[in-house]
């Protein structure tokens, strides 16, 4: 036993032995580190590997700045806080939905959003809360495998699609649904742009300092989540330039498929409407690149490389600010003004308005915010509304509720006066929302007292200025405003009221957006975009056509006895005769111009008619002068704006039966089965067409002479042969007709227009566009058709066919040859009643040829229906005094008045006064005036109209007299009403000073019945800011800034 223990001592105490113990132990050491490296700690190593590898990065480039004419900035780049996730860095899908939940949680906690476009409530039940239109374009933007995939998406309800996109995203069953929908919004921006991983995806915007350093300072709890700074837009003057200026905002899936091309990226932020969409290619700056090095949680450690972003061009506008603020503040100012007058009642010649029309019209034009109304705290008189409301709703019908809101249900209780909502309370919810401010004693009083109206307390807001025509769509609630310098063709303000607010727009979209789509028309630039009659505004080009053609002179003396009976019925009238049931006498230019003398205007373009000669020499002579004064084109200003239209046939053949093309391309399946049933029930009274007139030909002769016998013996076997198949035939006509018209309607258009002009053998209007559309229908369906109908017309049995014509010819023949024996009809007949058995192709040819003419002539006959296609001399002097078609928007006729007013030169308009071109360091480029058009008109005359114009703002009879006549600057203008309905929109036009014009200004207020008053005054603000009347001093500019 010892020795064994010496034995064991021995070789433990053995160097060798020692040695290879330590080499073992040094080897189990080794290998467990190694495990813990490899296995337990693999993924902590692998991301701190990571901070060794490069990114590339895209830098945003700075939007270059908006000035104004004189320096003063109208849209800056303003710093901020942003979070982004970095698509880089690599993690997996559950801890990528963690760590976004996480921001979420952080973002609410500290009051900031986050970005979240799905058009899904926030809670379950989930349902949608915008149209067809923003969930099929939410559908784009989410994942799905084609068309049929994205078509089943789209009959998903809202809580099955949260339920698919749970699954795509692979987010984890124990998130709530709350939870989830969260992760949702963020992951589909990610997804967005996962076809660009070098790109960093923003997740919100207009950070808190506070969440940003909480970010930083537990910058390892948050991988791949970026905080940074960038450049947001903002608008200095965001209401009174709203709708001049635009705004920014991403790119829309269209403008992708536009831009792409041009290196745009699907998240990109472009400019929308106005100035910054027009002049997005100066503005938009060019982007960078770094090469950086980051570490295991995103954040760069170190830049190896930096191609520098480089900014926008800097856009300056020809708007003096100062004169458009005074532009929009005037037209808010006496559109309110207007208002109160009717809630007053003190302008007979005006409609009457009560404060409930105020009221229900507030609710229709969102001010009332459902979302505050449903959150609103007990106590409060929204929390009473509400719960009253709902208690209401919740009793309904399940079928009423489906098209019935609960913002309509309550609008449609106030309007039926039950009682249970006033007018007080929903005054007292308005003020508590902020829509408007009542002072205390008010709200305890209505407190005290729901009854009653409040036309006086409305009224009280209206004169405080804390209730707008911009927050309702009553009538006068909106105007436009044009000033233009006449030298040189610039833009010095427009105002379309109401507009949009561009800072709200470019931050707040997706909620300000909605609120827009209701009868104020918010994104709708009046001055732009609505063209109207321009009423008797449009007198001062009549008076130059008949001065300029010598059908009168200034001294012509024109009785005018009230009723103009030389141009057919129904007679015109003067519009004093319709008032006061007397006309206004004799009564020369100046007068005429002076009293708005419709008669003396009619009386012009009748001897206008009578020179020119028939049938359209009348207007063709005042259309000359409408087009040499630019009314005819676009203004060619740097902005989006609807054409002109000019009274005339041409364009009142073109407007119409474009319109009808437009529709037949649109048929759906409804409106096509109405037309066929027209169709058919026309036809089934009589298919044979019956020629109302001869040709010269001996075949149309024979044709016309023998028509009564041939129908009444073919229309039975017309009726027959097509029993069962006229509706297929019409059918398969007018989807042939969509065809060609999808892809030539302008060609077809174009001949139509061509050819009834130039008919000059037939007087009727309608008479010479039907000719002309036949001929273009048989263009677009003739061979469809003849395939068509020959195919029935070879089942019918010939000899009925033969019977027919021989029976016909045989009439005919017997009558002709007692009356003309010689003549060629006779010969024709005999020689076809003798090879009427050998010419059986030719009868099955005609009897096609007639079917084919009775269908296109009764499709053509549908096609203008209701249309109003006649030109008489009763619109020729109709269109003299600015009625008719005649249609053109503010901007047009500024650029007419500004032409008028400086006597020479029809200048193209412009906004942009010039570029400062940072990208290309080629400094400042100014925009230089350009000439559209040379007036070629007698200063004489031009002497004669500036005469009537200023009597107008002077004479003892002047329409504009009190607002002008004791007025600083000595004006010209004139007045117009442009009737549409039941009311009427009110023009004024004006140049100052009137020796020597340097501006001109358009006002219009659109429904101003008996109000036109309000926008003169609206001038007088301008020309009083523009000429610095009442100022000590004038202001200091910046003006040529750029210019050496």
């Amino acid at each position: 036993m010892k020795k064994k223990v010496n034995s064991i001592l021995h070789i433990f105490s053995d160097r060798l032995f020692l040695l290879f113990a330590g080499i073992c132990v040094l080897f189990i050491v080794i290998t467990g580190k190694f495990y813990q490296l490899q296995i337990i700690e693999h993924d902590k190593y692998a991301n701190n590997l990571r901070a060794s590898v490069e990114r590339s990065i895209q830098v945003e480039a700075p939007r270059g700045l908006i000035y104004d004419r004189y320096g003063r900035p109208l849209a800056v780049n303003k710093p901020n806080n942003v979070i982004s996730i970095d698509q880089q860095v690599q993690m997996k899908k559950s801890e990528l939905n963690r760590i976004l939940l996480d921001v979420v949680n952080l973002l609410e906690k500290n009051g900031d959003t986050y970005l979240d476009e799905i058009p899904i409530t926030k809670d379950a039940p989930f349902e949608y809360t915008e149209g067809k239109t923003g969930i099929n374009q939410f559908m784009y933007s989410i994942p799905y495998n084609n068309e049929e995939h994205r078509q089943q998406l789209l009959q998903m309800s809202a809580g099955e699609v949260i339920e698919y996109l749970r699954g795509k995203y692979d987010i984890d069953e124990t998130m709530t649904d709350e939870e989830a929908r969260k992760v949702i919004a963020l992951r589909t921006e990610i997804y967005k742009v996962a076809y660009s991983k070098y790109k960093t995806v923003k997740v919100a915007k207009g950070v808190s300092n506070e969440t940003i350093a909480y970010l930083e300072e537990h910058h390892d709890d948050f991988p791949g989540v970026i905080v940074d700074v960038e450049a947001v837009r903002y608008y200095n003057e965001p209401e009174i330039l709203g709708n001049l200026i635009g705004y920014t905002r991403t790119i829309t899936e269209a403008q992708y498929e536009e831009m792409k091309e041009q290196g745009y990226d699907k998240d990109d932020i472009v400019g929308h409407e106005g100035v910054e969409k027009t002049m997005e290619s100066e503005l938009r700056g060019q982007k960078g690149l770094e090469r950086v090095e980051v570490d295991n949680v995103g954040r760069r450690v170190h830049t190896i490389e930096k191609e520098e972003a480089i900014p926008g061009n800097d856009v300056f506008l020809t708007i003096d600010l100062d004169l458009q603020r005074v532009a929009y503040e005037s037209t808010e100012k006496n559109l309110s003004e207007a208002i109160v007058e009717k809630l007053k009642g003190t302008n007979p010649k005006a409609f009457s308005l009560t404060s409930k029309e105020v009221i229900i019209s507030m609710l229709n034009s969102s001010q009332l915010d459902m979302r505050k109304l449903e959150k609103a705290e007990e106590g409060t008189i929204q929390y009473e509304i509400y719960q009253k409301l709902m208690g209401k709703y919740n009793n309904l019908d399940a079928v009423v509720k489906e098209t019935l809101t609960p913002l309509q249900l309550l609008t449609q209780l106030l309007e039926e006066n039950t009682g249970e909502f006033t007018e007080k309370d929903m005054l007292l919810v308005f003020d508590e929302q902020g829509a408007i401010d009542l002072s205390q004693d008010v709200v305890q009083a209505f407190k005290t007292n729901r009854n009653g109206t409040t036309e006086y307390t409305l009224i009280d807001q209206f004169e405080k200025g804390t209730l707008k025509p911009n927050q309702m769509s009553v009538t006068p609630s909106s105007a436009s405003t044009v000033v233009i310098d006449v030298a040189t063709g610039e833009v010095l303000a427009l105002v379309g009221y109401p507009s949009y607010n561009s800072n709200e727009m470019t931050t707040n979209f997706n909620r300000y957006y909605n609120t827009l789509f209701d009868n104020r028309s918010m994104l709708w630039n009046r001055a732009l975009m609505t063209a109207k009659a321009p009423g008797s505004t449009f007198k001062m080009i009549s008076a130059i056509a008949g001065l300029e053609e010598g059908v009168i002179t200034p001294d012509t003396l024109i009785y005018d006895s009230g009723i103009f009976e030389k141009a057919g019925n129904p007679a015109p009238r003067c519009w004093i005769y319709t008032n006061n049931g007397h006309g206004h006498g004799n009564v020369n230019l100046s007068k005429a111009i002076e009293v708005s003398c419709n008669y003396y205007f009619y009386e012009l373009a009748y001897r206008l008619g009578l020179k020119g000669g028939a049938p359209y020499g009348g207007i063709d002579m005042l259309t000359k002068y409408v087009e040499m004064l630019g009314l005819d084109q676009k203004t060619g200003i740097e902005l989006a704006e609807s054409p002109p239209n000019i009274s005339t046939p041409y364009n009142l053949v073109k407007n119409q039966i474009a319109e009808q093309f437009s529709a037949i391309r649109k048929l759906d399946e409804d409106k096509l089965k109405k037309y066929i049933e027209e169709i058919v029930e026309v036809m089934e009274k009589g298919i044979y067409p019956i020629e109302s007139s001869a040709g010269e030909s001996v075949d149309e002769q024979i044709s016309y002479l023998a028509q009564y016998e041939l129908k009444r013996n073919l229309e039975p076997v017309f009726q027959e042969a097509f029993d069962d198949d006229l509706s297929k035939v019409i059918e398969g006509a007018y989807k042939q007709m969509q065809l060609a018209l999808q892809s030539d309607s302008k060609i077809y258009l174009e001949q139509i227009l061509e050819g009834t002009m130039h008919d000059t053998k037939e007087r009727s209007l309608r008479n010479k566009a039907k000719s002309q559309l036949s001929i273009a229908l048989n263009n677009m369906i003739g061979e469809h058709l003849d395939e068509q109908i020959s195919t029935v017309i070879n089942e019918i049995d010939i000899y009925e066919i033969l019977d027919a014509y021989e029976h016909a010819y045989n009439t005919l023949y017997n009558r002709q040859i007692k009356q003309a024996p010689d003549s060629e009809v006779v010969t024709e007949l005999k020689k076809r009643l003798e090879t009427l058995d050998e010419s059986q192709e030719f009868y099955k040819q005609d009897m096609l040829k007639k079917f084919k003419t009775s269908l296109i002539n009764n499709i053509a006959n549908e096609i203008l229906s209701g249309l109003r296609l006649e030109w008489t001399d009763g619109t020729t002097v109709r269109t003299a005094i600015g009625q008719g078609d005649n249609a053109f928007t503010p901007i047009q006729m500024g650029r007419y008045i500004a032409a008028l007013a400086n006597g020479e030169y029809v200048y193209n308009l412009r906004i942009i006064d010039g570029i400062n071109h940072t990208k290309t360091n080629q400094g400042y480029v100014a925009t230089e005036p350009s000439i559209y058009n040379e007036l070629n008109i007698k200063e004489s005359t031009l002497k004669s109209v500036y005469e009537g114009m200023y009597q107008v703002t002077h004479g003892t009879l002047g329409s504009a007299r009190n607002v002008f006549k004791t007025f600083e600057v000595p004006v010209a203008g004139k007045t117009g009403t442009a009737q549409e309905n039941n009311d009427e929109h009110s023009w004024f036009v004006g140049f100052a000073p009137y020796e020597n014009p340097e501006i001109a200004v358009v006002t219009t207020v659109y429904n101003a019945y008996g109000q036109g008053t309000y926008g003169q005054e609206i001038t007088k603000d301008i020309l009083s800011e523009y000429f610095n009347l009442g100022k000590e001093a004038p202001k200091t500019t910046l003006d040529n800034m750029f210019v050496e």
